[in-house]
């Protein structure tokens, strides 16, 4: 009867034991996150490009007697893009067109339009690039030096000219932009700039000319990969 006893308290015992090692009271936590991405987007404001003609720096409305239709320009902007994360929207052209007939020396072309960061996301400056060909001659342009900081006016400016390969001036280039000296463009913010080109004697008759020029912009904390402080 003891080992009976025995046996039933030992079998008690280790079913007490299994219990303990397979029941356990459990509980959870959880993390939940949502991101929301912004953007970088920077363009030629929609709407806000005018252009004017002057020769010699007088418009053609104060010549008396009126000066007779010579030369026409158009300026377009194309390639849009709008920013979904401003009520109302944002929207920017990424590419403008300057088309000019029938040009010739003393005529001067005069933009004026605003730079927007249409993004979330602060943009710098890291590069410019840019080129022209002399289609008629075959020849690539040469653009001199200009781009400095001019305090005065608060604006960094472009002074320059550009010359076939055959030595021939064909146009002064001048540009104001007046962004912030750091080239940093802050979200939502509009910058004027302006560019005044102005054909020189020198350029030939009859000869086409073409030029492209590109900026290229990157989120703020990147632009010390482009050698910008």
């Amino acid at each position: 009867m003891e080992k009976v006893i025995g046996m039933f308290v030992v079998l008690m015992v280790a079913l007490g034991m299994t219990g303990v090692a397979v029941a356990a009271w459990t509980d959870t936590v959880q993390i939940e996150g949502t991101v929301k991405m912004g953007e970088l987007i920077v363009g030629f404001l929609d709407g806000s490009v005018e252009w004017y003609e002057t020769t010699n720096g007088v418009p053609e409305e104060r010549f008396i007697p009126p000066k007779p239709w010579v030369a026409n320009a158009t300026v377009e902007l194309s390639d849009f893009e709008t920013s979904v994360h401003h009520d109302p929207p944002q929207t920017v052209g990424h590419k403008m067109t300057i088309d000019i007939n029938n040009a010739y020396p003393q005529w001067d072309l005069h933009i004026d339009f605003d730079l927007k960061n249409a993004g979330t996301i602060p943009a710098t400056l890291v590069d410019i690039a840019g080129g022209g060909r002399d289609e008629t001659d075959d020849e690539d342009l040469i653009l001199t030096d200009g781009w400095e900081w001019d305090g005065e006016i608060g604006a960094w400016v472009i002074d320059a000219e550009v010359w076939d390969e055959s030595g021939h001036l064909i146009m002064n280039l001048y540009v104001e932009a007046y962004v912030p000296r750091d080239l940093q463009l802050e979200p939502c913010t509009e910058y004027p700039v302006h560019i005044d080109l102005d054909f020189k004697q020198t350029a030939e008759e009859c000869h086409t000319y073409t030029f492209w020029a590109e900026f290229v912009f990157v989120q703020w904390n990147k632009a010390w990969e482009y050698g910008v402080d």
